[in-house]
């Protein structure tokens, strides 16, 4: 009885197995076959409705799968494109502002030059080099200035150096290309002056009181003096490392000794030295060993001897 049960229950997975075979294999004739018939008896409209039906889907999928691809592509290569554009408009953009700059610097130096025309032509005896300072040296009360301009370019130990507002200064140090200058405004610079309205001689020198601030002290004035404030001083050039007539300062202040009555002044330089960059090197004029002719009212005087040329 027993063996009976195990047969009957291995025969029921068996039944099972086989009515699931026959439906799934009668399925796949009809499937196989309907479609054949139809078409060798002349009808294969249905067959082409099913199989557009089932593979339009997937015709639809694959459709969608092959525009992805190519917005992908289409984006790398968009991005590649807009790479392209930026570094051309970059480079167009450096050009212009390197052309802009140059358009610059050329205003600037025609400016420049342009400001010397006048003094040119006022002083035809006058001959100019061109050149630029690349470096400021402040030791203690000392100054020093280095031009990129030396002895190759014609530059000596002595020559003037000045701005298009007045004087800046003398060489005291020439190498090949290179030259370094000594400011008005040092302890050691002592300079024959006269006032412009009234032709008064005196001395503007460095003063421990004022080189902080880049400003000269007028000493040596006449007791009967009328120093004021605004007057113009320009150099004397009598025996001196400067020609006459270039333009010194204003003063600015005038102070008065209670004790002896003696008057002294405070010129502000007319050329300051901050953001100084492009100056002059006078390296030709007419130097006057007694004093000049008397050209006008204002233009006479008995110039101090400059101590520095001594």
């Amino acid at each position: 009885m027993k063996r009976q049960t195990q047969t009957g229950k291995q025969a029921q997975p068996q039944m099972s197995l086989r009515h699931f075979l026959i439906p799934v294999l009668i399925c796949a004739l009809l499937c196989a076959g309907v479609p054949s018939v139809l078409i060798l008896t002349g009808h294969p409209e249905p067959v082409r409705a099913v199989v557009n039906t089932l593979l339009t889907p997937l015709s639809s999928l694959f459709a969608s799968a092959g525009d992805g691809v190519d917005d992908v592509f289409s984006y790398f290569t968009a991005v590649d494109a807009l790479k392209e554009e930026n570094e051309r408009l970059r480079r167009q953009l450096a050009s212009m502002e390197e052309k802009l700059r140059e358009a610059e610097l050329t205003m600037e130096e025609n400016a420049f030059l342009s400001a010397f025309l006048t003094l040119k032509q006022d002083h035809d005896d006058y001959r100019f080099l061109k050149c630029e300072v690349v470096a400021e040296d402040r030791t203690g009360y000392r100054q020093v200035l280095t031009l990129n301009a030396g002895y190759a370019a014609g530059v000596q130990v002595g020559y003037p150096v000045i701005s298009a507002s007045g004087v800046i200064g003398r060489v005291v140090e020439v190498g090949v290309n290179w030259s370094k200058a000594e400011p008005i405004t040092s302890i050691s610079s002592a300079v024959g002056v006269y006032v412009e309205r009234t032709g008064e001689s005196a001395v503007a020198e460095g003063s421990y009181l004022y080189s902080d601030d880049g400003k000269l002290l007028l000493s040596y004035l006449g007791a009967d003096t009328d120093i004021m404030i605004g007057d113009r001083i320009r150099t004397a050039g009598v025996n001196s490392y400067y020609p006459r007539g270039l333009l010194v300062g204003d003063i600015s202040a005038v102070t008065v000794d209670p004790a002896t009555g003696e008057r002294t002044a405070v010129i502000t330089p007319t050329a300051p030295l901050s953001d100084l960059r492009d100056v002059m090197v006078l390296t030709d004029f007419a130097i006057y060993d007694t004093d000049p002719p008397v050209t006008n009212e204002n233009a006479a005087d008995t110039a101090e001897e400059d101590p520095a040329a001594k």
